[in-house]
Protein backbone atom coordinates (compact mmCIF):
# COMPACT_ATOMS: atom_id res chain seq x y z
CA UNK A 1 0.00 0.00 0.00
CA UNK A 2 2.72 2.55 1.42
CA UNK A 3 4.47 1.71 -1.92
CA UNK A 4 1.99 2.30 -4.00
CA UNK A 5 1.19 5.32 -2.96
CA UNK A 6 4.74 6.60 -3.17
CA UNK A 7 5.03 5.40 -6.80
CA UNK A 8 1.70 7.66 -7.32
CA UNK A 9 3.28 10.52 -5.75
CA UNK A 10 6.86 10.36 -7.66
CA UNK A 11 4.89 9.72 -11.11
CA UNK A 12 2.29 13.08 -9.89
CA UNK A 13 5.50 15.18 -9.18
CA UNK A 14 7.36 14.01 -12.64
CA UNK A 15 4.17 14.82 -14.40
CA UNK A 16 4.01 18.53 -13.08
CA UNK A 17 7.83 18.66 -13.36
CA UNK A 18 7.24 18.09 -16.86
CA UNK A 19 4.54 20.73 -17.08
CA UNK A 20 7.09 23.15 -15.86
CA UNK A 21 9.66 22.20 -18.05
CA UNK A 22 7.28 22.95 -21.12
CA UNK A 23 6.00 25.89 -19.71
CA UNK A 24 9.34 27.26 -19.09
CA UNK A 25 10.17 26.39 -22.50
CA UNK A 26 7.28 28.22 -23.93
CA UNK A 27 8.57 31.68 -22.69
CA UNK A 28 12.34 31.11 -21.74
CA UNK A 29 15.55 30.40 -23.53
CA UNK A 30 16.77 27.11 -22.74
CA UNK A 31 19.99 25.55 -23.28
CA UNK A 32 21.65 22.41 -22.10
CA UNK A 33 25.23 21.74 -21.58
CA UNK A 34 27.69 18.86 -20.13
CA UNK A 35 28.98 19.70 -16.64
CA UNK A 36 32.13 20.52 -18.99
CA UNK A 37 30.58 23.07 -20.89
CA UNK A 38 29.67 21.08 -24.11
CA UNK A 39 26.26 22.42 -25.70
CA UNK A 40 23.50 19.35 -25.51
CA UNK A 41 20.14 20.58 -26.72
CA UNK A 42 18.77 24.26 -26.72
CA UNK A 43 15.14 25.53 -27.66
CA UNK A 44 14.11 27.54 -30.03
CA UNK A 45 13.92 30.21 -27.82
CA UNK A 46 17.33 30.71 -27.22
CA UNK A 47 18.49 29.82 -30.86
CA UNK A 48 16.58 32.54 -32.06
CA UNK A 49 18.09 35.70 -29.72
CA UNK A 50 21.37 33.80 -30.58
CA UNK A 51 20.60 33.24 -34.50
CA UNK A 52 21.57 29.82 -34.55
CA UNK A 53 20.02 26.43 -35.59
CA UNK A 54 20.56 23.27 -33.11
CA UNK A 55 22.59 21.45 -35.26
CA UNK A 56 25.36 24.50 -35.40
CA UNK A 57 25.32 24.51 -31.42
CA UNK A 58 24.87 21.11 -30.40
CA UNK A 59 27.87 19.39 -29.35
CA UNK A 60 29.82 23.22 -29.93
CA UNK A 61 31.66 24.45 -26.38
CA UNK A 62 29.88 27.05 -24.12
CA UNK A 63 32.89 29.65 -25.31
CA UNK A 64 31.04 29.82 -29.04
CA UNK A 65 28.83 32.77 -27.18
CA UNK A 66 32.53 34.37 -25.51
CA UNK A 67 34.80 36.12 -26.88
CA UNK A 68 38.16 34.52 -27.12
CA UNK A 69 39.91 36.63 -24.20
CA UNK A 70 37.52 35.76 -21.84
CA UNK A 71 37.03 31.97 -22.88
CA UNK A 72 40.54 31.52 -22.34
CA UNK A 73 40.88 33.21 -18.97
CA UNK A 74 41.34 31.58 -15.34
CA UNK A 75 37.72 33.60 -14.67
CA UNK A 76 36.02 31.31 -16.71
CA UNK A 77 37.18 28.20 -15.98
CA UNK A 78 37.11 28.65 -12.38
CA UNK A 79 32.81 29.55 -13.79
CA UNK A 80 32.23 26.30 -14.68
CA UNK A 81 34.22 24.32 -11.93
CA UNK A 82 31.97 26.02 -9.83
CA UNK A 83 28.85 24.70 -11.96
CA UNK A 84 30.71 21.43 -12.34
CA UNK A 85 30.11 21.56 -8.06
CA UNK A 86 26.56 22.11 -8.04
CA UNK A 87 27.09 25.48 -7.71
CA UNK A 88 23.79 27.84 -8.77
CA UNK A 89 25.30 30.76 -10.97
CA UNK A 90 22.98 33.85 -11.90
CA UNK A 91 23.40 37.28 -13.31
CA UNK A 92 23.20 39.35 -16.43
CA UNK A 93 25.88 38.28 -18.59
CA UNK A 94 27.26 39.40 -21.92
CA UNK A 95 27.58 37.09 -24.92
CA UNK A 96 27.65 36.91 -28.69
CA UNK A 97 25.05 35.65 -30.82
CA UNK A 98 26.28 34.37 -34.49
CA UNK A 99 27.61 37.06 -36.50
CA UNK A 100 29.22 38.90 -33.60
CA UNK A 101 26.52 40.54 -32.37
CA UNK A 102 26.06 41.71 -28.70
CA UNK A 103 23.64 39.93 -26.80
CA UNK A 104 22.97 40.68 -22.74
CA UNK A 105 20.93 37.90 -21.31
CA UNK A 106 19.72 37.36 -17.70
CA UNK A 107 20.04 34.35 -16.92
CA UNK A 108 20.33 31.27 -14.27
CA UNK A 109 23.11 28.63 -14.50
CA UNK A 110 21.08 25.37 -12.31
CA UNK A 111 23.55 22.36 -12.36
CA UNK A 112 21.31 19.18 -11.59
CA UNK A 113 22.62 16.36 -9.28
CA UNK A 114 22.00 12.73 -9.55
CA UNK A 115 21.29 10.04 -6.91
CA UNK A 116 24.86 10.00 -6.14
CA UNK A 117 25.35 13.49 -5.88
CA UNK A 118 27.29 14.29 -9.28
CA UNK A 119 25.92 17.30 -11.59
CA UNK A 120 25.19 15.28 -14.45
CA UNK A 121 23.58 18.14 -16.78
CA UNK A 122 23.92 22.18 -16.10
CA UNK A 123 20.56 23.90 -17.58
CA UNK A 124 20.77 27.45 -18.79
CA UNK A 125 17.56 29.40 -17.89
CA UNK A 126 17.91 32.88 -19.64
CA UNK A 127 15.71 35.87 -21.15
CA UNK A 128 17.41 38.60 -23.70
CA UNK A 129 17.69 41.91 -21.76
CA UNK A 130 20.11 43.56 -24.31
CA UNK A 131 17.43 46.38 -24.79
CA UNK A 132 17.07 47.01 -21.33
CA UNK A 133 20.74 46.49 -20.69
CA UNK A 134 21.57 49.25 -22.99
CA UNK A 135 19.02 51.40 -21.28
CA UNK A 136 20.48 51.17 -17.81
CA UNK A 137 24.10 51.43 -19.37
CA UNK A 138 22.95 54.94 -20.61
CA UNK A 139 21.17 56.10 -17.68
CA UNK A 140 23.86 55.20 -15.35
CA UNK A 141 26.01 56.63 -18.06
CA UNK A 142 24.09 60.25 -18.05
CA UNK A 143 23.79 59.92 -14.18
CA UNK A 144 27.86 59.39 -14.30
CA UNK A 145 28.24 62.35 -16.45
CA UNK A 146 25.76 64.05 -14.20
CA UNK A 147 27.94 63.19 -11.01
CA UNK A 148 31.01 64.65 -12.35
CA UNK A 149 30.02 67.49 -13.68
CA UNK A 150 27.84 68.62 -11.25
CA UNK A 151 26.92 68.84 -7.13
CA UNK A 152 24.56 65.76 -6.65
CA UNK A 153 22.71 65.56 -2.89
CA UNK A 154 19.63 63.31 -2.01
CA UNK A 155 17.39 63.62 0.30
CA UNK A 156 14.68 61.68 1.71
CA UNK A 157 11.08 63.48 1.65
CA UNK A 158 11.30 65.43 4.77
CA UNK A 159 14.77 66.89 4.07
CA UNK A 160 17.16 64.87 5.42
CA UNK A 161 20.25 64.54 3.95
CA UNK A 162 21.21 61.08 2.58
CA UNK A 163 24.66 61.39 0.72
CA UNK A 164 25.82 63.92 -1.64
CA UNK A 165 28.91 63.52 -4.32
CA UNK A 166 31.86 65.26 -4.36
CA UNK A 167 31.33 68.24 -6.09
CA UNK A 168 28.34 69.28 -3.99
CA UNK A 169 30.53 68.95 -0.77
CA UNK A 170 33.47 70.95 -2.40
CA UNK A 171 30.76 73.72 -3.09
CA UNK A 172 29.19 73.61 0.55
CA UNK A 173 32.85 72.79 2.36
CA UNK A 174 31.70 70.05 4.11
CA UNK A 175 32.60 66.31 4.20
CA UNK A 176 29.71 63.99 3.53
CA UNK A 177 30.00 62.55 7.15
CA UNK A 178 29.09 66.29 8.37
CA UNK A 179 26.24 66.61 6.60
CA UNK A 180 24.86 62.71 6.26
CA UNK A 181 21.40 62.91 8.29
CA UNK A 182 20.97 66.17 8.72
CA UNK A 183 18.31 68.67 7.12
CA UNK A 184 18.33 70.62 4.22
CA UNK A 185 17.70 73.47 7.01
CA UNK A 186 21.30 73.70 7.68
CA UNK A 187 22.33 75.37 4.21
CA UNK A 188 19.79 78.05 4.58
CA UNK A 189 19.39 81.26 6.88
CA UNK A 190 17.49 80.50 9.91
CA UNK A 191 14.74 83.16 8.74
CA UNK A 192 14.43 81.10 6.04
CA UNK A 193 14.08 77.90 7.62
CA UNK A 194 11.20 79.58 9.62
CA UNK A 195 9.56 80.61 6.91
CA UNK A 196 6.02 78.98 5.57
CA UNK A 197 7.40 79.00 1.95
CA UNK A 198 9.98 76.87 3.35
CA UNK A 199 8.23 74.58 4.51
CA UNK A 200 5.30 74.69 1.26
CA UNK A 201 8.78 73.72 -0.47
CA UNK A 202 9.33 70.62 1.14
CA UNK A 203 5.76 69.55 1.27
CA UNK A 204 5.35 70.56 -2.52
CA UNK A 205 8.62 68.66 -3.19
CA UNK A 206 7.22 65.42 -1.32
CA UNK A 207 4.19 65.75 -3.18
CA UNK A 208 6.09 65.22 -6.33
CA UNK A 209 6.68 68.67 -7.43
CA UNK A 210 9.38 69.42 -9.59
CA UNK A 211 11.95 73.04 -7.93
CA UNK A 212 14.28 74.92 -10.40
CA UNK A 213 16.06 78.08 -9.92
CA UNK A 214 18.78 79.66 -8.71
CA UNK A 215 19.42 79.84 -4.92
CA UNK A 216 21.20 81.38 -2.35
CA UNK A 217 23.20 78.92 0.11
CA UNK A 218 25.36 78.80 3.46
CA UNK A 219 28.41 76.80 3.38
CA UNK A 220 30.55 75.96 5.85
CA UNK A 221 31.30 78.56 8.68
CA UNK A 222 28.35 81.00 6.86
CA UNK A 223 29.98 81.61 3.48
CA UNK A 224 27.33 82.40 0.99
CA UNK A 225 26.90 80.19 -2.11
CA UNK A 226 24.51 80.84 -4.90
CA UNK A 227 23.42 77.31 -7.09
CA UNK A 228 21.49 77.31 -9.99
CA UNK A 229 19.51 73.82 -9.50
CA UNK A 230 16.82 71.58 -9.90
CA UNK A 231 14.94 69.64 -6.99
CA UNK A 232 13.90 66.32 -8.39
CA UNK A 233 11.51 63.66 -6.62
CA UNK A 234 12.21 60.18 -7.68
CA UNK A 235 9.32 57.75 -8.10
CA UNK A 236 8.87 54.18 -7.22
CA UNK A 237 7.34 51.70 -8.88
CA UNK A 238 4.20 52.75 -7.81
CA UNK A 239 4.09 56.01 -8.69
CA UNK A 240 5.01 57.65 -5.41
CA UNK A 241 7.92 59.85 -4.51
CA UNK A 242 10.42 58.54 -2.12
CA UNK A 243 12.92 60.67 -2.30
CA UNK A 244 14.38 63.83 -3.77
CA UNK A 245 17.57 64.37 -5.65
CA UNK A 246 19.01 67.85 -6.70
CA UNK A 247 21.30 68.88 -9.69
CA UNK A 248 23.14 71.91 -8.82
CA UNK A 249 26.20 74.22 -10.48
CA UNK A 250 27.75 76.59 -8.19
CA UNK A 251 27.15 79.34 -9.84
CA UNK A 252 29.16 82.04 -6.66
CA UNK A 253 31.46 83.25 -9.49
CA UNK A 254 29.31 83.80 -11.96
CA UNK A 255 26.56 85.71 -9.18
CA UNK A 256 29.97 87.74 -8.11
CA UNK A 257 30.60 88.80 -11.85
CA UNK A 258 27.03 89.62 -12.80
CA UNK A 259 26.83 91.63 -9.30
CA UNK A 260 30.31 93.34 -10.16
CA UNK A 261 29.11 93.89 -13.73
CA UNK A 262 25.47 95.54 -12.80
CA UNK A 263 27.73 98.18 -10.43
CA UNK A 264 29.74 99.04 -13.19
CA UNK A 265 27.45 99.42 -15.68
CA UNK A 266 25.20 101.22 -13.20
CA UNK A 267 28.22 104.21 -12.99
CA UNK A 268 28.14 103.82 -16.77
CA UNK A 269 24.57 104.76 -16.78
CA UNK A 270 25.62 107.89 -15.12
CA UNK A 271 27.86 108.73 -17.75
CA UNK A 272 30.99 107.65 -16.07
CA UNK A 273 33.37 106.77 -18.79
CA UNK A 274 36.29 105.96 -16.17
CA UNK A 275 34.88 102.58 -15.19
CA UNK A 276 36.32 99.37 -15.92
CA UNK A 277 36.38 95.56 -14.55
CA UNK A 278 39.63 94.85 -13.11
CA UNK A 279 39.00 91.11 -12.03
CA UNK A 280 38.81 88.02 -13.96
CA UNK A 281 35.21 86.64 -14.63
CA UNK A 282 35.18 82.81 -14.78
CA UNK A 283 33.93 80.97 -18.10
CA UNK A 284 32.67 82.38 -20.76
CA UNK A 285 31.76 85.60 -18.54
CA UNK A 286 35.65 86.30 -18.76
CA UNK A 287 34.78 87.31 -22.64
CA UNK A 288 32.16 89.50 -21.77
CA UNK A 289 34.16 91.35 -19.13
CA UNK A 290 36.96 91.62 -22.18
CA UNK A 291 34.51 92.90 -24.13
CA UNK A 292 32.89 95.51 -21.91
CA UNK A 293 36.53 96.89 -21.12
CA UNK A 294 37.04 97.13 -24.79
CA UNK A 295 33.37 98.60 -25.31
CA UNK A 296 34.10 101.65 -23.02
CA UNK A 297 37.25 102.07 -23.86
CA UNK A 298 35.93 102.69 -27.28
CA UNK A 299 32.86 104.48 -25.74
CA UNK A 300 35.49 106.59 -24.25
CA UNK A 301 37.32 107.28 -27.30
CA UNK A 302 33.74 108.17 -29.62
CA UNK A 303 33.10 110.22 -26.85
CA UNK A 304 36.22 112.43 -26.50
CA UNK A 305 36.26 112.51 -30.01
CA UNK A 306 32.27 113.78 -30.48
CA UNK A 307 33.81 116.71 -28.17
CA UNK A 308 36.45 117.61 -30.46
CA UNK A 309 34.31 117.12 -33.42
CA UNK A 310 31.25 119.18 -31.73
CA UNK A 311 33.35 121.82 -31.10
CA UNK A 312 34.56 121.78 -34.54
CA UNK A 313 30.83 121.45 -36.07
CA UNK A 314 29.68 123.92 -34.14
CA UNK A 315 32.41 126.52 -34.87
CA UNK A 316 32.19 125.33 -38.92
CA UNK A 317 27.97 125.33 -39.03
CA UNK A 318 28.71 129.25 -37.47
CA UNK A 319 31.23 130.25 -40.23
CA UNK A 320 29.16 128.15 -42.59
CA UNK A 321 25.73 130.21 -41.68
CA UNK A 322 27.71 133.74 -41.55
CA UNK A 323 28.76 132.82 -45.34
CA UNK A 324 25.24 131.74 -46.17
CA UNK A 325 23.89 134.85 -44.41
CA UNK A 326 26.66 136.57 -46.96
CA UNK A 327 25.35 134.62 -49.71
CA UNK A 328 21.73 135.43 -49.15
CA UNK A 329 22.96 139.36 -49.14
CA UNK A 330 24.89 138.44 -52.43
CA UNK A 331 21.85 136.27 -54.22
CA UNK A 332 19.41 139.49 -53.29
CA UNK A 333 21.97 142.08 -54.54
CA UNK A 334 22.35 140.07 -57.63
CA UNK A 335 18.85 138.97 -57.97
CA UNK A 336 18.04 143.02 -58.09
CA UNK A 337 20.78 143.65 -60.23
CA UNK A 338 19.05 140.92 -62.64
CA UNK A 339 15.87 142.68 -62.32
CA UNK A 340 17.63 146.05 -63.57
CA UNK A 341 20.22 143.82 -66.59
CA UNK A 342 16.45 142.61 -66.84
CA UNK A 343 15.03 146.06 -67.91
CA UNK A 344 17.75 147.29 -69.34
CA UNK A 345 17.80 144.10 -71.94
CA UNK A 346 14.20 144.75 -72.63
CA UNK A 347 14.23 148.25 -72.94
CA UNK A 348 17.81 147.85 -74.99
CA UNK A 349 15.49 145.45 -77.41
CA UNK A 350 12.77 147.73 -77.82
CA UNK A 351 15.24 150.35 -78.93
CA UNK A 352 16.77 147.77 -81.44
CA UNK A 353 13.76 147.05 -82.58
CA UNK A 354 12.83 150.49 -83.43
CA UNK A 355 16.24 150.62 -85.13
CA UNK A 356 15.58 148.18 -87.49
CA UNK A 357 12.18 149.12 -88.04
CA UNK A 358 14.28 153.07 -88.88
CA UNK A 359 16.48 150.74 -90.52
CA UNK A 360 14.39 149.67 -93.18
CA UNK A 361 12.96 152.95 -94.21
CA UNK A 362 16.21 154.25 -94.47
CA UNK A 363 17.44 151.21 -96.41
CA UNK A 364 13.96 151.69 -98.57
CA UNK A 365 14.94 155.40 -98.86
CA UNK A 366 18.40 154.94 -100.24
CA UNK A 367 17.34 152.55 -102.64
CA UNK A 368 14.95 154.98 -104.12
CA UNK A 369 17.60 157.60 -104.05
CA UNK A 370 20.04 155.74 -105.41
CA UNK A 371 17.18 154.61 -108.05
CA UNK A 372 17.01 158.47 -108.55
CA UNK A 373 20.39 159.16 -109.02
CA UNK A 374 20.83 156.45 -111.74
CA UNK A 375 18.11 157.66 -113.25
CA UNK A 376 19.44 161.36 -113.24
CA UNK A 377 23.18 160.02 -114.25
CA UNK A 378 21.15 158.52 -117.25
CA UNK A 379 19.83 162.13 -118.00
CA UNK A 380 23.13 163.68 -117.30
CA UNK A 381 24.81 161.51 -120.00
CA UNK A 382 22.20 162.50 -122.50
CA UNK A 383 22.81 165.90 -121.96
CA UNK A 384 26.26 165.61 -122.32
CA UNK A 385 25.49 163.71 -125.98
CA UNK A 386 23.08 166.94 -126.46
CA UNK A 387 25.59 168.90 -125.76
CA UNK A 388 28.54 166.83 -128.17
CA UNK A 389 25.80 167.87 -130.41
CA UNK A 390 25.54 171.05 -130.17
CA UNK A 391 29.06 171.66 -130.19
CA UNK A 392 29.31 169.64 -133.88
CA UNK A 393 26.62 172.08 -134.97
CA UNK A 394 27.94 174.91 -133.81
CA UNK A 395 30.87 173.76 -135.98
CA UNK A 396 29.21 173.61 -138.50
CA UNK A 397 27.73 177.01 -138.49
CA UNK A 398 31.21 178.68 -137.70
CA UNK A 399 32.01 176.68 -141.41
CA UNK A 400 29.03 178.38 -142.41
CA UNK A 401 29.96 181.84 -141.29
CA UNK A 402 33.26 181.79 -142.57
CA UNK A 403 31.87 180.95 -146.00
CA UNK A 404 29.55 183.73 -145.64
CA UNK A 405 32.51 186.01 -144.93
CA UNK A 406 34.28 184.73 -147.47
CA UNK A 407 31.26 185.57 -149.76
CA UNK A 408 31.31 189.26 -147.98
CA UNK A 409 35.16 189.90 -148.82
CA UNK A 410 34.53 188.60 -152.48
CA UNK A 411 31.66 190.57 -152.42
CA UNK A 412 33.47 193.44 -151.44
CA UNK A 413 36.70 193.28 -153.36
CA UNK A 414 33.92 193.12 -156.80
CA UNK A 415 32.37 195.61 -155.04
CA UNK A 416 35.78 197.68 -155.06
CA UNK A 417 36.22 196.07 -158.92
CA UNK A 418 33.05 197.93 -159.80
CA UNK A 419 34.02 201.31 -158.15
CA UNK A 420 37.66 201.41 -160.01
CA UNK A 421 35.19 200.12 -163.18
CA UNK A 422 32.90 202.49 -162.59
CA UNK A 423 35.08 205.47 -162.15
CA UNK A 424 36.93 204.72 -165.68
CA UNK A 425 33.41 204.44 -167.13
CA UNK A 426 32.72 207.69 -166.04
CA UNK A 427 29.03 208.93 -165.94
CA UNK A 428 28.13 205.83 -167.61
CA UNK A 429 29.41 204.26 -165.09
CA UNK A 430 28.14 206.63 -162.01
CA UNK A 431 25.16 204.16 -161.72
CA UNK A 432 26.60 201.36 -161.27
CA UNK A 433 28.97 203.00 -159.07
CA UNK A 434 26.47 203.52 -156.66
CA UNK A 435 25.66 199.99 -156.82
CA UNK A 436 28.97 199.31 -156.12
CA UNK A 437 29.20 201.32 -153.07
CA UNK A 438 26.01 200.51 -152.12
CA UNK A 439 26.92 196.55 -152.88
CA UNK A 440 30.39 197.10 -150.93
CA UNK A 441 28.72 198.60 -148.21
CA UNK A 442 26.07 195.32 -147.58
CA UNK A 443 29.46 193.29 -148.18
CA UNK A 444 31.01 195.45 -145.48
CA UNK A 445 27.49 194.72 -143.33
CA UNK A 446 27.65 191.30 -144.36
CA UNK A 447 31.04 191.16 -143.03
CA UNK A 448 30.73 192.81 -140.17
CA UNK A 449 27.84 191.00 -139.25
CA UNK A 450 29.78 187.91 -140.15
CA UNK A 451 32.55 188.33 -138.05
CA UNK A 452 30.10 189.65 -135.08
CA UNK A 453 28.22 186.41 -135.65
CA UNK A 454 31.31 184.44 -135.89
CA UNK A 455 32.61 186.25 -132.37
CA UNK A 456 29.52 185.26 -130.94
CA UNK A 457 29.40 181.81 -132.47
CA UNK A 458 33.07 181.45 -130.95
CA UNK A 459 32.09 182.56 -127.25
CA UNK A 460 29.16 179.89 -127.54
CA UNK A 461 31.80 177.56 -128.65
CA UNK A 462 33.45 178.00 -126.09
CA UNK A 463 30.66 178.11 -123.62
CA UNK A 464 29.26 174.90 -125.41
CA UNK A 465 33.03 173.14 -124.54
CA UNK A 466 33.18 174.57 -120.84
CA UNK A 467 29.02 173.33 -120.57
CA UNK A 468 30.21 170.17 -121.98
CA UNK A 469 32.91 169.36 -119.82
CA UNK A 470 31.02 170.83 -116.59
CA UNK A 471 28.19 168.15 -118.06
CA UNK A 472 31.22 166.00 -118.24
CA UNK A 473 32.23 166.15 -115.06
CA UNK A 474 29.10 166.45 -113.40
CA UNK A 475 28.20 163.27 -115.05
CA UNK A 476 31.39 161.56 -113.77
CA UNK A 477 30.56 163.06 -109.67
CA UNK A 478 27.10 161.65 -110.70
CA UNK A 479 28.17 158.49 -111.22
CA UNK A 480 30.33 158.09 -108.05
CA UNK A 481 27.22 159.33 -106.29
CA UNK A 482 25.63 157.19 -107.75
CA UNK A 483 28.31 154.07 -106.64
CA UNK A 484 28.29 155.67 -103.23
CA UNK A 485 24.72 155.79 -102.82
CA UNK A 486 24.40 151.98 -103.90
CA UNK A 487 27.08 151.04 -101.53
CA UNK A 488 25.18 153.55 -99.11
CA UNK A 489 22.21 151.09 -99.84
CA UNK A 490 24.32 148.14 -99.36
CA UNK A 491 25.57 149.16 -96.21
CA UNK A 492 21.96 149.96 -94.89
CA UNK A 493 20.95 146.16 -95.96
CA UNK A 494 24.06 144.89 -94.06
CA UNK A 495 22.76 147.23 -90.94
CA UNK A 496 19.55 145.99 -91.13
CA UNK A 497 20.55 142.10 -91.37
CA UNK A 498 22.65 143.29 -88.36
CA UNK A 499 19.81 145.16 -86.57
CA UNK A 500 17.85 141.76 -87.07
CA UNK A 501 20.48 139.18 -86.04
CA UNK A 502 21.09 141.91 -82.76
CA UNK A 503 17.41 141.74 -81.95
CA UNK A 504 17.21 137.88 -82.16
CA UNK A 505 20.38 137.81 -79.78
CA UNK A 506 18.82 140.59 -77.83
CA UNK A 507 16.00 138.25 -77.56
CA UNK A 508 17.96 135.34 -76.54
CA UNK A 509 19.75 137.84 -73.90
CA UNK A 510 16.67 138.78 -72.40
CA UNK A 511 15.31 135.11 -72.38
CA UNK A 512 18.84 134.01 -70.41
CA UNK A 513 18.31 137.11 -67.99
CA UNK A 514 14.98 135.58 -67.55
CA UNK A 515 16.27 132.48 -66.30
CA UNK A 516 18.93 134.14 -64.67
CA UNK A 517 16.61 135.52 -62.55
CA UNK A 518 14.25 133.11 -62.20
CA UNK A 519 17.42 130.79 -60.96
CA UNK A 520 18.53 133.52 -58.69
CA UNK A 521 15.23 133.65 -56.71
CA UNK A 522 15.43 129.62 -56.76
CA UNK A 523 18.95 130.30 -55.12
CA UNK A 524 17.65 132.69 -52.77
CA UNK A 525 15.47 130.49 -51.46
CA UNK A 526 17.54 127.64 -51.52
CA UNK A 527 19.97 129.81 -49.26
CA UNK A 528 17.21 130.86 -47.04
CA UNK A 529 16.59 126.84 -46.85
CA UNK A 530 20.65 125.89 -46.19
CA UNK A 531 20.31 128.86 -43.54
CA UNK A 532 17.19 126.85 -41.65
CA UNK A 533 18.98 123.95 -42.07
CA UNK A 534 22.31 125.46 -40.42
CA UNK A 535 20.76 126.74 -37.67
CA UNK A 536 19.43 123.30 -37.16
CA UNK A 537 22.42 121.75 -37.49
CA UNK A 538 23.82 124.20 -35.02
CA UNK A 539 21.07 123.50 -32.72
CA UNK A 540 22.02 119.91 -32.52
CA UNK A 541 25.42 120.59 -32.61
CA UNK A 542 24.77 122.28 -29.31
CA UNK A 543 22.22 119.52 -28.18
CA UNK A 544 25.04 117.01 -29.11
CA UNK A 545 28.01 118.98 -26.65
CA UNK A 546 24.94 118.71 -23.91
CA UNK A 547 24.44 115.11 -24.40
CA UNK A 548 28.66 114.26 -24.78
CA UNK A 549 28.94 116.68 -21.35
CA UNK A 550 27.48 114.30 -19.34
CA UNK A 551 29.79 111.44 -19.80
CA UNK A 552 32.63 112.08 -17.90
CA UNK A 553 36.46 110.88 -19.88
CA UNK A 554 39.96 110.72 -18.91
CA UNK A 555 41.62 112.32 -21.24
CA UNK A 556 44.86 111.21 -20.26
CA UNK A 557 44.30 108.08 -21.58
CA UNK A 558 43.16 109.11 -24.86
CA UNK A 559 46.23 110.91 -26.45
CA UNK A 560 47.23 107.98 -28.33
CA UNK A 561 43.22 107.60 -29.58
CA UNK A 562 42.89 111.52 -30.34
CA UNK A 563 46.19 111.44 -32.29
CA UNK A 564 45.42 108.14 -34.47
CA UNK A 565 42.52 110.22 -35.15
CA UNK A 566 43.84 113.14 -36.33
CA UNK A 567 46.10 111.15 -38.18
CA UNK A 568 43.06 109.34 -39.88
CA UNK A 569 41.33 112.48 -40.93
CA UNK A 570 44.60 113.56 -42.51
CA UNK A 571 44.86 110.52 -44.06
CA UNK A 572 41.83 110.62 -45.73
CA UNK A 573 41.61 114.14 -46.89
CA UNK A 574 38.54 115.36 -45.26
CA UNK A 575 38.10 118.71 -46.42
CA UNK A 576 37.84 121.80 -44.51
CA UNK A 577 35.98 125.09 -44.93
CA UNK A 578 37.74 128.12 -46.63
CA UNK A 579 37.53 130.66 -44.45
CA UNK A 580 38.07 134.23 -43.86
CA UNK A 581 36.60 135.95 -40.98
CA UNK A 582 33.10 135.26 -40.74
CA UNK A 583 32.14 134.58 -44.93
CA UNK A 584 33.71 132.78 -47.57
CA UNK A 585 37.04 133.56 -48.68
CA UNK A 586 36.63 135.97 -52.20
CA UNK A 587 38.04 133.05 -54.55
CA UNK A 588 35.32 130.75 -53.78
CA UNK A 589 32.69 133.61 -54.60
CA UNK A 590 34.70 135.11 -57.96
CA UNK A 591 34.36 130.99 -58.71
CA UNK A 592 30.78 130.96 -57.67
Amino acid sequence: MSFRLFRSRNATRNSVNADTVTALNLSQAMIEFQPDGTIITANENFLSVMGYTLAEVQGQPHSIFLDADYAASAEYKKFWSRLATGKYESAQFRRFAKGGTEVWIEASYNPLIGADGQVYRIVKVARDVTERHHASADAQGQIAAISRSQAVIEFSLDGTILTANDNFCKALGYRLEEIRGQHHRMFVTPEEAKSPTYSEFWSQLAAGEFWSGEYQRLGKDGRKVWIQASYNPIFDANGRPYKVVKYANDITQRKAAVSELSAVLAVLAEGDLRCSLQNAFPGELEQVRLAFNDTVDRLRGIVYELRQTSGVLRSATGEILAGANDLAQRTTRQAAANEETSAAVEQLLQDVAENAQRTDAARSNAREVALGAAEVGQVMQQANLAMDEVRSQTSKISSVIGLIDDIAFQTNLLALNASVEAARAGDAGKGFAVVAVEVRRLAQSAAGASKEVKGLIEQSNTAVAQGTNLVALATERLGASVNRVQENADLMDEIARVNGEQATALAEVNSAVGQMEEMTQHNAALVEQTNAAIEQTESQASRLDSLVEVFVVDSSRLGVQHTRASTDHAKHGVPRLAVSGSAAVSADWNEF
